[in-house]
């Protein structure tokens, strides 16, 4: 009896409810006194590791704050200005007991910095590098003393030619006097200037770093971290990795922002707080005790409850029992669970089969549209004709057919309405089944509705459509006295002649609306129809949108339907002549948005239109859609880095020429003219034109040099067409005129 009042759910659910209702109190007593001890014990370290924190955090700031402090003491030194100066006036005073001084001086300041390993002041325009070893020619001192990697070197080399306040890098190896380093560049502009002649650079030794947060940093961290931007500039982990307790225990993390620089600093600490152990035991004795009365306390209030229910659960068991097409007696909540689990669970797949049955409705009616459109899609993408159940091929002939209810348009009756659109459904299933023939009716925007007519065999009668058209018409008219206008294009093979025949139908619908608004007002007059090329929005919109993606077989695709089309109507040659010219138009807008000259084109295409000859007009315009696919495609395909190396060699090899631009290049490596530009930014670093105007200054202050008085010649010999586009270029770049420049550069060599 013990084990079957246990087995049962609702004796279980009775037994807890009790047990809870004895344990909270107690628990969540005893919960708040352990969180209150835990939480004082908290703030306590927390205190303390924060005050740790901040104290390595102004440590930091401090030595920082030196390394600054020493850009600004040593741009105040005579002998960096003097070495500033373009001019040798000064060299007399760096003789040998001077540049001793200087060394001196430099290794006084470096060794002041507990951080720094090495030091030096660079000047950019000179290339010349003062270190605590002595003086060196820029080239040398990168290639003997202090040797980084090409690309690091480069940038180091480009960063102390700007002007920096106070700039720390991120970490980079070098190899100092044959000893590997890791470093963090620090550097610090000796003059306000945008490009300064002399820079400070030192450089924080990790080692001398680990050393002296050693010696000075926090006492309970265990790692240290510097970062900017979440990149790691140096970590340091002082506990031991091969203690096995490390990845067990708890670590809490502190975050501290420098107010010396935008570094952050990462401080870890173990979080090692603890109840006090009598509390502890204190507490943990109390709960023990409170679960063995509640338990016993519960069971006894569980049985007294219980025992009704049992009885009446005992009777529901027999009865079932005698009768076995009884529903289930019902035994607690969890039957009622049970029962609104599995009605849920109906409701919701009877809401997914709805939702999908939907889905597959607006899907079925989104693919016909779009065949009424015009279909030019891929041949693999015909498994959604299989996929909605529509059995279209490109071997079928098609024909569409648009109802029109013009005298009920203004009905507000919902109920007519739906009888009217289930009247129509039916009498088309009439028609077509006695025709047998397929069809798919849905609605449209031009029309009330659209019939598309699927036929294996074109028919021998032409005025079958017409009739069944006329029966429809007619059936409708009998059912609900509204009498419907249907129009009807030609029959036509493929999926694109869907499209055909919906536009035919649609241009005979257009214009009895049109005509008959006409004839109402004004019925002396006659309405004939003027003849139109054939050049639907819907088609332009997908040829747009397949140049701009390079894909050529579609875009070949749908011009080849548009020129089929209209010669089939025997249009005029004017009207030829001006549905080519659109097409063209078309062309060059996407030309145009694809940053490619249009300009060749259209003067090729109007010396086409001179001649009057249709041919030649059509054919060019197939090239031209064959380049903008052909030049699309090509531009996605090679490497963007190798294209960018080609294009800066050119540049190189070719800056003194006049008609070295963006659109030179674009033509040669056939590429648009934002590409070229995109490219050659990515891989020279700076804009194309800045890197010209740089060769060119560069190679004209030689000339100058040599010929100071033939500006004109210098001008031609570096790429500028005239003096005077040169000198405002000269003066844009040098800050001063050609002329003033060969007398400051006579003075100098003088």
């Amino acid at each position: 009896m013990l084990k079957w009042r246990l087995a049962s759910g609702t004796f279980q659910k009775t037994f807890l409810s009790y047990f809870g209702i004895l344990m909270i109190p107690i628990l969540v007593f005893s919960t708040v006194n352990m969180h209150r001890n835990v939480k004082e014990e908290q703030d306590r370290l927390y205190e303390k590791h924060m005050t740790d924190a901040q104290r390595t955090s102004d440590l930091m700031d401090n030595k920082l704050n030196e390394l600054q402090n020493a850009g600004k003491v040593l741009s105040q030194e005579s002998w960096v200005r003097k070495r500033m100066e373009s001019s040798n006036v000064f060299d007399q005073d760096f003789d040998v007991l001077n540049m001793l001084d200087i060394k001196k001086d430099l290794q006084n300041l470096i060794g002041s910095l507990d951080i720094v390993s090495f030091g030096a002041v660079i000047y950019p325009e000179k290339h010349l590098v003062l270190t605590p070893w002595g003086s060196y020619a820029e080239n040398d001192f990168f290639s003997d003393v202090a040797v980084f990697d090409d690309a690091v070197q480069r940038n180091l080399l480009d960063d102390v030619s700007l002007y920096r306040f106070f700039d720390i890098g991120m970490p980079i190896s070098v190899r100092a006097w044959g000893t590997v380093k890791k470093v963090i560049p620090v550097l610090q502009s000796l003059e306000v200037v945008g490009h300064p002649r002399a820079t400070l650079v030192l450089f924080i030794d990790n080692a001398y770093l680990s050393e002296f947060l050693n010696r000075f940093g926090g006492i309970d961290s265990i790692d240290f971290t510097i970062s900017v931007n979440d990149a790691i500039v140096y970590k340091q982990v002082r506990s031991s990795l091969s203690d096995p307790s490390r990845e067990e225990r708890t670590q809490g993390e502190l975050k501290i922002n420098s107010q010396a620089s935008d570094w952050q600093y990462t401080i870890s600490y173990y979080d090692d707080s603890l109840i006090g152990v009598k509390n502890l035991v204190g507490s943990l004795l109390a709960i023990l005790i409170s679960i063995v009365v509640g338990t016993l306390a519960a069971y006894g209030l569980a049985k007294i409850s219980y025992r009704p229910l049992a009885a009446l659960l005992n009777k529901l068991s027999i009865a079932l029992r005698d009768d076995p097409d009884a529903e289930p007696a019902r035994s607690g909540c969890e039957y009622n669970r049970i029962e609104n689990s599995f009605e849920q669970l109906i409701h919701e797949n009877q809401s997914l089969q709805r939702a999908v049955s939907d889905y597959e409705l607006a899907a079925r009616s989104n693919l016909l549209l779009r065949l009424l459109k015009g279909y030019f899609t891929a041949d693999q993408q015909m498994v959604d004709f299989r996929k909605f159940g529509v059995g279209y091929t490109n071997d079928m002939y098609y024909c569409t057919m648009l109802l029109r209810f013009d005298s009920f348009h203004d009905c507000t009756d919902i109920a007519r309405i739906q009888q009217i659109e289930l009247i129509t459904i039916i009498v088309a299933e009439q028609v077509f089944k006695r025709c047998s023939l397929d069809y798919e009716l849905f609605e449209v925007t031009d029309a009330d509705k659209a019939i598309i007519v699927s036929l294996a065999q074109p028919f021998a009668d032409h005025e079958v459509m017409g009739r069944i058209a006329s029966d429809i018409a007619a059936g409708i008219e009998r059912a609900c006295q509204v009498q419907p206008d249907i129009w009807h294009g030609a029959v036509e093979q493929g999926l694109i002649g869907i499209s055909k025949s919906y536009y035919a139908a649609n241009e005979s619908l257009q214009m009895a609306v049109f005509m008959r608004g006409h004839v109402q007002e004004r019925q002396e007059e006659a309405v004939h129809p003027e003849v139109h090329y054939y050049y639907p929005t819907d088609w332009e919109v997908q040829l747009i949108n397949n140049l701009k993606v390079g894909n050529l077989d579609t875009s070949i695709h749908i011009l080849s339907e548009i020129r089929a089309e209209n010669e089939r109507r025997n249009l005029p040659a004017a009207s030829i002549i001006r549905l080519v010219s659109l097409l063209l138009e078309t062309m060059l807008r996407v030309l145009t948005e694809l940053n490619i000259d249009a300009g060749i084109y259209a003067k090729q295409f109007g010396s086409r239109v001179d001649t009057e000859n249709i041919g030649p007009m059509w054919g060019y315009v197939f090239e031209v859609g064959t380049v903008i696919c052909e030049r699309i495609q090509y531009s996605n395909t090679p490497s963007a880095m190798e294209i960018g190396g080609k294009l800066l060699h050119y540049v190189k090899m070719n800056y003194t020429e006049t008609d070295v631009s963006l659109k030179t290049l674009a033509a040669i490596f056939e590429m648009s003219v934002s590409g070229v530009s995109k490219t050659f930014k990515e891989v020279a670093g700076v804009n194309f034109y800045d890197y010209l105007c740089r060769l060119r200054m560069e190679r004209a202050k030689e000339l100058l040099r040599e010929q100071p008085c033939e500006i004109d010649k210098v001008a031609s010999r570096v790429g500028y067409e005239n003096v005077y586009s040169f000198k405002r270029a000269f003066v844009r770049y040098e800050g001063i005129k050609p002329n003033e420049y060969t007398q400051k550069s006579d003075k100098h060599y003088a």
